[in-house]
This record gives structure tokens, sequence and C-alpha cells, in this order.
């Protein structure tokens, strides 16, 4: 066996390998773009705190690193352009992107009427002057977007692609929501609740990905879900505060049902919603996969390929009409 046999298996990559040398990449990535952010951070105006501009300009740095790297990842050994990551253009990419946007505003929608309904919480107007309520929003918005964008190339992207290959579609959705649950351990006030609602928030965002083989879905629910979350009620996000929001909440009741200070998503208000939301990705006929994900998933390498019509032709006839 030659070392080529090992780590190839038809002029292509093997799976394990994709998935193994994907996170080596992340975890190199992660650290250079950091260093590039202590060194860059200075140069955003004074208004934002020390701790905005460091992990605004680490944002900014992970996802081109992120991009750069999947980019090299497809083109040299998938032989495919970046899109197949699941960021490609297409016909439903509008859709599937204000569709994500909506579940994820309704999924935190019901959270923040369950708890006021229940008396649980209490809504104020922020007194803010509105000048400056928009300019946080906007960098708010700027923020939790790329770092929505960051957590789902790392959690459902390429390293989540290989190891659908790897072990199937259940198993994979398994271990990368476990392993995003596990990663926000050091968030501040979090519990064995909080754990399990961010494990099932990875579930949902998974099969928002399975289901479209596309990014755009899981991208626009995580983002409004957090902005929501913080800008819209003024609750904290996964345990870190939001310095300026529309609302502010005066939260009581028991921290297992509300999730206290590390937010709802802490509580088991949040895990009634997270569910419902789940069975609603797993039976809703109005999502499915588009042609063009389908050709760039399950079609030939771009070597192999005469032409992107033969490509959807040929995804079509293996994998049928039907949502993914």
């Amino acid at each position: 066996m030659t070392t080529e046999d090992v780590f190839l298996n038809d002029d292509k990559l093997r799976s394990i390998c994709g998935f193994f040398l994907s996170l080596v990449l992340i975890i190199i990535t992660s650290s250079f773009a950091y260093t590039l952010a202590r060194h860059f951070s200075h140069l955003m105006p004074a208004g934002p705190s020390v701790w905005y501009r460091l992990f605004f300009f680490n944002a900014v740095f992970e996802l081109l690193a992120l991009l750069g790297s999947y980019k090299v990842m497809t083109l040299i050994f998938e032989r495919k352009p970046l899109g197949v990551v699941g960021l490609a253009f297409h016909s439903r990419t509008v859709n599937e992107l204000c569709g994500g946007l909506s579940i994820g505003g309704i999924m935190f929608g019901m959270v923040g009427a369950g708890e006021s309904l229940l008396g649980l919480a209490q809504f104020t107007r922020n007194p803010l002057p509105v000048r400056v309520e928009f300019a946080e929003g906007g960098l708010l918005f700027l923020f939790l977007i790329m770092a929505a964008a960051n957590e789902e190339l790392v959690f459902r992207g390429y390293p989540f692609q290989r190891l659908i290959e790897l072990v199937g579609p259940v198993g994979a959705v398994a271990v990368s929501s476990a392993i995003f649950g596990l990663m926000h351990l050091g968030n501040p006030h979090h519990t064995w609740i909080s754990t399990a609602n961010t494990m099932l928030v990875g579930v949902a965002f998974s099969i928002a990905y399975l289901r479209t083989r596309s990014l755009w879905m899981p991208l626009g629910m995580h983002f409004m879900w957090n902005y929501v979350q913080g800008f819209v009620f003024g609750f904290p996000v996964s345990g870190v505060g939001c310095s300026s929001s529309l609302l502010v909440a005066q939260v009581r009741g028991a921290a297992w049902l509300t999730g206290s200070g590390y937010g709802p998503e802490g509580g088991l208000l949040c895990t009634g919603a997270v569910a419902a939301a789940v069975v609603y990705l797993l039976t809703s006929p109005r999502i499915s996969i588009s042609e063009r994900m389908r050709a760039l998933v399950f079609g030939p390498s771009m070597d192999r390929a005469a032409s992107a019509e033969d490509q959807i032709s040929l995804g079509l006839e293996r994998n049928g009409d039907g949502p993914a």
C-alpha cells in the first residue's frame, strides 16, 4: 500500500483525512485570526469597547481565513468550487436565507413571549437615544452575522460534510451538535441545561443544512436567534450581556426555567421552542435541496463534468426530486 492509497481514494482525499485535516486548519486559522485581531483592534474608532473591537476583528480575520482554507480544500481535494461547502448562490438562496431569518426570529419570539406571558420577564423600553441604539444595533449586526457565519462554517461546513460521509447524517449531527454544545462550556453562567439546549440548537441548524445542503438557512437562523435575543429583547446571549438593546429585560423566576444569568438558552422554555423548530425542519415540505446544490454536492468533480447541465441531470437521476 502506497502513501497515496492511505490518503486518497480515486484521486480524492479520503473523508477521514479531510475531516481531520480541516480540523487542524480550523485550529491554525483561529489562532492566526486572534493574533492578527490583537494587532489591528486599535484601528477601530474609540467608541466600541476593547472587548468588542478585539472580537470584531477576530471574527473578520477568522471568516477570511476559513473561506481561504476551504477554498484550498475544495479545489485541490474535491475538485469542486468553494460553493460546495454550502455557500453557492442559486435559485433558492434568498428564500433559504429569509426562511432561516424567519425561523430564528419566530423561535426566539416564542421564548420571549412565553417568559412575558408566564410573568417570568418584564420588558421596558431602553431609554438610550435613538442614534445610539441605531449605531450599537448596526455594530452588533455586523459582529453577530460574522460570528454566525464562522460557527456555521466550522460546525456545518467542510468538517461536518466529511463526517456525513464517514458516519452518516445521524452520526454527524450527533457528533457536531455535541461538540457545538461543549464548546460553550467556557461561557459565563453555563449549566447542564444551557449545554443541552445549545446541543439541541446545533441539531436544528444541522437539519436545516441537511434539508438544503446549503448554509444559507442555518446561517439565517443562527444570526436571527442571537440578534433578537440580545438586541431586541435585551437578554444575555449565551451568558454574554448586550450593552445596548431596544428593550430591557427584568427576569425573575427559577433559573431552570428562565436561564437566569446565561439567558433564555439556559432554561427549559428555550428547549420547547427549539424542539418545535426541529420538528418543523424535519417535516416541512417547503424545505428542499436546490438543483444547483444537488449538482454540486452529489455531482461529479469539475474535471469529470462536461457541463453544469450534465451535473444537474446526474444529481436528479441519482437522488430523485424530493427533499434531501
